[in-house]
């Protein structure tokens, strides 16, 4: 437990309560409420499931006295972004059955489902268990989807990394069978391991979690060498794919870094993630149950705003902090191996693979994929890709998707479907909108203090005029957007950060850039959205007159104005 002194928050006790994350989720599920009590929607998160309501209609609702439009989001976790044709085929039919006909990819390289009822949770956990997928572990105070960046799939000189993400889910998702009991009646998938029968009423947990489970969510990356489009310092623990001269293959560690803030606390911060150490992959799973016991017993259980890893690390010092994971891990760390991260790459375009297939990343802008009202559109282009070709799919932690392992002869059929489906070549994507990233916010996010997703394609289209009018249009510039200060689009790090702070203000944050290895400095607050361009437009004057050759944006800045 926590050393820290203070009143346990109240989630600390209904998860001790829970019987393992049971509660009284299947007696709440089973009542002719739309909603779900206020217990069991905490737990209901450990399930990959966010209580929400329609927030554009919540005051008209409430002024008529009527009850407010219970919805909920379901987050499915899918380790590394990898899917083959039949599960994609599965995401697509739930979305049109169950949920608002979208699938929405989060940079977590994760999927998720919104606007579902209470009534059909039990059906959407049942379908996705029948194909090997699972929301169980996609949200709540554990180890959540780890992100890989989808280059070390096919590049041959990492084989080592292909399946570690699949290996690190199985190994730190909690083994209660609370999921499978409560949404999937306990039925297995063969291809799916569910937990252990437990002989006892309350099945063991992995020593590492218990009866209250980490103090809140914990995230791991691994990161290609080369580039890091999995942005590798904003995670609780990072893992770059690299080779000792001594030890050979295996990864460079780093540990505390997350974006997430709160207006409300001064306390709170982004921080980007330091060097650990070097692991070879057999000795991976004990640094990293050393680095979670450590988050577990140390983290602070009074107060959710600053229950992560990062504060852990920034209150103790990295120092004491380091000494600590080296106590638990059982063995003296290593220095880690020097390393520079390159700029992360977009994934977008063809590539050829190193077997001579080839793959196709294509901008799903927001992460939205969905058809127009006639039926045409990205939705129905990768149903149909899904169906006549033996493809798989992969989500990158920019919201896009790449159409993998085509046959060499069949690119001509390929494009001839994203074509006649409207879907755009990369060649004629904006260099803003290329890398654009916005979280869902309004008007299903609880935590959203302001507009994001909707309000992303005008602002896009507004930057897009301010580079072509100042003579940029060729160049890249890397915008993120949220609709408040937790993070999920990663605006912290990115060249242009805008991040919602009232209904109708943002702070604007500039100064990261394309590697992921700064923060952005704040450079201006409760600014309306509108009023952002004009804001940049001289600093984009001053990118073009001052810049040094090839320097990107964030770079500039940096140097010329962060100080």
């Amino acid at each position: 437990m926590s050393q820290l002194v203070g009143s346990l928050v109240a989630e600390e006790g209904i998860k001790r309560e829970s019987n393992n994350l049971r509660g009284g989720l299947a007696q709440d599920l089973s009542t002719a409420a739309r909603n779900m009590s206020g217990h069991s929607e905490h737990l209901l998160k450990f399930h990959g499931i966010y209580a929400q309501d329609d927030r554009d209609v919540r005051r008209e609702r409430t002024l008529a006295g009527e009850s407010l439009e219970y919805i909920f989001m379901i987050r499915v976790a899918i380790p590394g972004g990898q899917l083959n044709a039949d599960q994609w085929l599965t995401l697509d039919r739930i979305a049109g059955e169950l949920a608002d006909g979208s699938i929405r990819l989060t940079t977590r390289q994760a999927v998720q489902f919104h606007g579902v009822v209470k009534f059909d949770l039990r059906r959407l956990a049942a379908r996705l268990h029948a194909h090997a997928m699972t929301s169980f572990g996609a949200c709540g105070d554990v180890v959540r989807n780890t992100v890989m960046c989808s280059s070390l799939v096919s590049d041959d000189a990492h084989t080592h990394v292909t399946a570690l993400a699949d290996h690190l889910a199985r190994t730190f998702k909690p083994t209660t069978r609370a999921h499978w009991e409560i949404f999937v009646d306990g039925e297995r998938a063969a291809s799916i391991e569910a937990p252990v029968e437990q002989p006892s009423e309350h099945p063991s947990e992995h020593e590492f979690y218990g009866d209250t489970y980490l103090p809140r969510k914990f995230k791991i990356a691994i990161a290609h060498p080369d580039e890091n489009c999995v942005d590798v310092l904003a995670q609780d623990l990072g893992l770059v794919a690299m080779t000792h001269p001594e030890w050979g293959a295996g990864f460079n560690v780093v540990v505390g870094g997350g974006l997430g803030r709160s207006y409300a606390q001064a306390d709170t911060f982004a921080r980007l993630a330091t060097p650990l150490t070097f692991v070879t992959g057999e000795e991976l799973d004990d640094l990293i149950r050393a680095v979670l016991t450590t988050y577990r017993d140390l983290g602070d259980r009074t107060n959710r705003r600053r229950a992560r890893l990062k504060y852990v690390a920034a209150d103790m010092g990295t120092e004491a902090f380091y000494a600590e994971i080296e106590r638990r891990y059982g063995r003296p760390l290593r220095a880690p191996m020097a390393m520079t991260l390159g700029a992360a790459d977009d994934h977008l375009g063809w590539r050829t693979l190193s077997d001579g297939r080839l793959e196709v990343g294509i901008r799903v802008g927001a992460g939205r994929v969905r058809d127009d009202a006639d039926g045409v559109g990205l939705r129905s282009a990768l149903r149909e890709l899904a169906t006549r070709f033996a493809v798989r799919f992969l989500i990158t932690p920019q919201q896009d998707i790449v159409v993998s392992s085509i046959a060499s002869a069949e690119r001509g059929l390929v494009e001839e479907v994203l074509t006649r489906h409207g879907v755009r070549d990369e060649s004629r994507l904006g260099n803003v909108e290329r890398t654009a990233l916005a979280c869902p916010a309004l008007p299903t996010c609880g935590q959203a203090l302001a507009e994001s997703e909707r309000r992303l394609p005008s602002l896009v289209g507004d930057l897009e005029q301010s580079m072509a009018r100042t003579g940029l249009a060729s160049r890249r510039l890397q915008l993120r957007m949220t609709g408040c200060p937790n993070g999920c689009a990663r605006p912290a790090v990115a060249e242009v950060g805008v991040v919602g702070r009232t209904k109708n203000s943002y702070d604007l944050y500039l100064g990261g850039g394309p590697r992921g290895d700064r923060l952005a400095a704040l450079h201006g607050e409760k600014l309306k959205l509108d009023e952002i361009p004009a804001v940049l437009e001289p600093l984009l004057e001053r990118w073009r007159d001052e810049g040094d050759t090839g320097e990107s944006f964030g770079d500039f800045y940096h140097r010329v104005l962060g100080s």
